[in-house]
């Protein structure tokens, strides 16, 4: 067992706590700014409302270093802020204040489409630059230098990974599912990245127990869980770590 205290792991959770503190205290001044009338009671529904919560996961996010979803929660909630405002104080939006919510919520998908692809293509223009200038023609996990490359659209893949050292890699899924099984190989001594990138997907990987890794990942209704039993017990203090980073739409990654 590991006695000692993952030091990134104290880090991000003081940082959460902190983070839900400062918002508490926030919370608490403003209801009590109202209580005693120091602020107009008319801005309360705009504080005050499931929109104004969807904007403050998405600073929750931001401060996760996540993007692509609490943008979303952003667009989303300033969208639905607006109607509030414009009851608040009629006339603020002018024309566009009339029926804004019914009128305009085509433009709420519309900019959210937009943030799916801009996402998407960022992650994709990364992992182009990443294949050429890292890994070069790699087409298969197999004898690929220790690098995973893997591209799978409308299919399933299942591969063991034979090299003796994993240096990194890239795997990409669109309707469709890959497994691959990395506990026959090891991690040099240093930190080892993995992007996965997946639209209506799933990826599973396969690491041994005693493995460090870490994940940096924008989900929008997917999500990603490290199912080992011990794998709280591995992401402590380590010079061999594996992060897996990228993004999963309607997508799951998994590690066991």
């Amino acid at each position: 067992m590991n006695k000692n205290i993952p030091h990134e792991k104290c880090t991000n959770k003081f940082s959460t706590v902190v983070l839900i503190g400062s918002l508490l205290v926030l919370i608490g001044l403003l209801l009590l700014a109202f209580n005693l009338g120091w602020l107009n009671p008319s801005f309360k529904c705009i504080l005050i409302s499931w929109p104004m919560l969807l904007i403050v996961l998405a600073i929750i996010g931001y401060f996760k270093k996540q993007i692509l979803f609490p943008t979303i929660l952003l667009f989303t909630g300033a969208f639905f802020l607006l109607p509030r405002l414009e009851r608040a104080y009629p006339g603020i939006l002018g024309e566009f204040g009339k029926n804004f919510a019914s009128n305009y919520w085509p433009f709420l998908l519309i900019a959210i489409g937009l943030i799916l692809i801009i996402g998407v293509a960022a992650n994709r223009r990364k992992r182009v630059s990443f294949k050429k200038h890292i890994i070069g023609r790699h087409e298969t996990t197999d004898g690929a230098g220790g690098w995973i490359i893997k591209d799978v659209v409308f299919g399933g893949v299942e591969s063991l990974f034979l090299e003796p050292e994993l240096k990194g890699g890239d795997i990409d899924v669109v309707f469709g599912g890959i497994v691959i099984d990395l506990r026959q190989t090891t991690l040099p001594e240093s930190t080892v990245y993995l992007n996965v990138d997946a639209v209506f997907g799933g990826i599973t990987l396969y690491v041994p127990e005693n493995w460090c890794v870490n994940s940096n990942i924008d989900s929008v209704f997917g999500g990603y869980s490290d199912k080992r039993p011990n794998a709280t017990m591995t992401t402590g203090e380590s010079s061999s770590k594996l992060i897996i980073q990228g993004s999963l739409i309607f997508s799951g990654c998994t590690v066991q």
